[in-house]
């Protein structure tokens, strides 16, 4: 579990895509993000009421499309008739949620590492990883890499340990744990994310001195990026694809 040779190589990770430049979570921002650089993305993954994983991160879509409602309680179909772009800007009106096969095919079109956070509607963890985990099998090239599991959910991340035990796994924390590689041994992941709002001089010494691999969410101006990597953060997640680490 050590941070001796990280898994990503990469010192930044486009969140979302290049949220800070089109509408989260979309095709477009994956795009956008690969036009201003990025060489890996994150994305998340969320379960349909039928089933189907779409790229999505909030529990309903109220926020991010022109519909109402939870993801879990809306059909694929029904998601898909949304808007997902005008929120955003006139530009991308007609922007759709991607489907997860979607999403797939367009990071390996463009060459592209990924982060996919399992982000499951609380009571149906094991099913969002299941279900990510079956399409990852089917779409992702066996030997290619350049691929990892995230999530704030023990049951999802542990059950996707289980079922694809040779991709990297994140788990993600909004309080830096005390004793991160029992952490990390507990849930069976070998990366660590934190959310920036509790990472303060002590805990990124813990952190440093722990020796994981451990990334900085969601940071979206560099020197403090630029801080974050020289005090032993190996990854940052920020919105600014071009943030130029």
């Amino acid at each position: 579990m050590t941070s001796l040779s990280p898994f990503v190589k990469e010192r930044s990770i486009a969140h979302r895509g290049a949220s800070a430049h089109a509408p989260e979570n979309t095709l477009a921002a994956i795009r956008e993000a690969k036009k201003r650089g990025a060489k890996w993305v994150e994305i998340d993954v969320k379960l349909t009421r039928d089933g189907h994983p779409v790229v999505i991160h909030d529990d309903r879509v109220d926020r991010t499309t022109n519909g109402r409602g939870l993801v879990a309680g809306l059909t694929l179909a029904e998601i898909r008739a949304m808007d997902v772009g005008s929120w955003f800007a006139a530009s991308f009106v007609g922007e759709k949620v991607p489907t997860f096969e979607e999403l797939i095919e367009t990071v390996l079109e463009l060459d592209l590492g990924l982060q996919v956070e399992l982000k499951p509607t609380p009571g149906d963890d094991v099913e969002t990883a299941e279900v990510a985990c079956s399409v990852l099998e089917k779409y992702w090239p066996k030997d290619r890499g350049r691929l990892f599991l995230t999530s704030f959910s023990v049951r999802a991340i542990r059950h996707a340990a289980k079922l694809m035990p040779d991709t990297p796994r994140a788990f993600a924390v909004v309080v830096p744990p005390r004793d991160p590689r029992a952490l990390l041994a507990e849930v069976d992941c070998q990366i660590l994310h934190c959310t920036s709002e509790l990472i303060d001089d002590d805990a990124l010494a813990r952190l440093k001195e722990s020796g994981i691999e451990f990334a900085v969410a969601t940071i979206n101006d560099r020197a403090e990026a630029s801080r974050l990597l020289s005090l032993g953060a190996q990854t940052i997640l920020t919105d600014h694809a071009d943030i130029g680490l």
